[in-house]
């Protein structure tokens, strides 16, 4: 255990050593009664959705301090949330539809972002700029607003349906089916420009983006596989050719990670982009899905209790 990292904190670790060879130290970050999913993470600070009272609330954890604390118990529920810097972004159904509330960790203080008609979700952030998926015209289209500005404007607007946006800079990207299968588009903020990424057969599917890669779950080759997509040189590469399933991948610098069914049940795994090399992260039995990574930190929905539950490691 990094002390430095995670000062004093009091979980429980596992010294992972699966027949794929996982050799991480994995602990628990929140296992408690209900539910804990969909987990995010900004350096030493993870968040996620807890159904413990009943309603799905967000909670946030500090490694540095071993600290649990709420963000948002209101009524109804608050689900899939975001976290960079000082703001947890997530989707709020206080008012009866989806709307998207932000929460400064510094002030402790919690704000609307958009309450507009319709639902808006699946909120994304980084910097000063929280992108979301909107269905005020009937689609579903792509969102944004700036922190600094408190300015609402639209990214996407398309008669076919755009989701699940991600951001890193100045870029946005997405889920869009304009073309009648589903690809990844994207937008620089900067030129006010927008362009495709993947247009390729099949579905590519939870974009996720940092600095000039983006990554991708595609389905080209029958089953779900892992991809990423150079920016500056318009390239794209296959990082997984196992024919099991690998989804839901996300990047943090050099590092891929996606969780991945070749065992019989989801696991945890990753890429490194310096060395082309795949490794274990968890291979622990039951499911773990979801995962998100910042800096050396990855967290992820665990189902070994029998309930889910929010586990990470540190790479070293």
């Amino acid at each position: 255990m990094k002390k430095s990292v995670i000062g004093s904190i009091a979980i429980v670790l596992f010294l992972v050593s699966g027949v794929s060879g996982c050799y991480w130290e994995e602990f628990s970050i929140c296992v408690r009664d209900g539910d804990q999913i969909n987990p995010s993470v900004y350096e030493h600070i993870i968040v996620w959705q807890d159904n413990r009272n009943g309603g799905y609330d967000i909670y946030g954890y500090n490694m540095a301090t071993d600290t649990e604390f709420p963000i948002c118990l209101e009524s109804r529920w608050q689900e899939k949330p975001a976290i960079h810097g000082d703001f947890v972004v997530w989707q709020d159904m206080r008012n009866g539809t989806r709307d998207i509330y932000g929460y400064n960790l510094v002030t402790e203080e919690e704000f609307p972002i958009c309450v507009a008609s319709g639902d808006q979700e699946k909120p994304a952030i980084h910097g000063d700029i929280v992108v979301w998926q909107d269905s005020r015209s009937g689609f579903g289209d792509i969102y944004a607003f700036n922190l600094s500005t408190s300015q609402v404007f639209p990214i996407v607007i398309d008669p076919a349906i755009q989701s699940n946006p991600s951001i890193y800079g100045d870029i946005v990207v997405w889920e869009d089916q304009r073309n009648g299968g589903i690809d990844i588009y994207g937008y620089d903020l900067t030129t006010l420009t927008e362009f495709p990424i993947v247009t390729a057969p099949y579905a590519q599917r939870f974009p996720d983006i940092y600095e000039h890669f983006v990554v991708y779950q595609d389905s080209r080759n029958g089953n779900s596989e892992i991809y990423y997509y150079d920016l500056w040189t318009s390239t794209e590469y296959r990082v997984t050719t196992n024919s099991s399933v690998q989804e839901h991948p996300r990047i943090f610098q050099y590092v891929i990670i996606w969780h991945d069914y070749r065992q019989g049940n989801w696991d945890i795994y990753g890429f490194y982009l310096t060395t082309l090399d795949e490794f274990c992260i968890t291979d622990t039995l039951y499911n773990q899905t979801w995962p998100e990574i910042s800096g050396n930190m990855i967290v992820w929905q665990d189902n070994r209790s029998g309930k889910p539950d929010i586990y990470g490691v540190i790479l070293y």
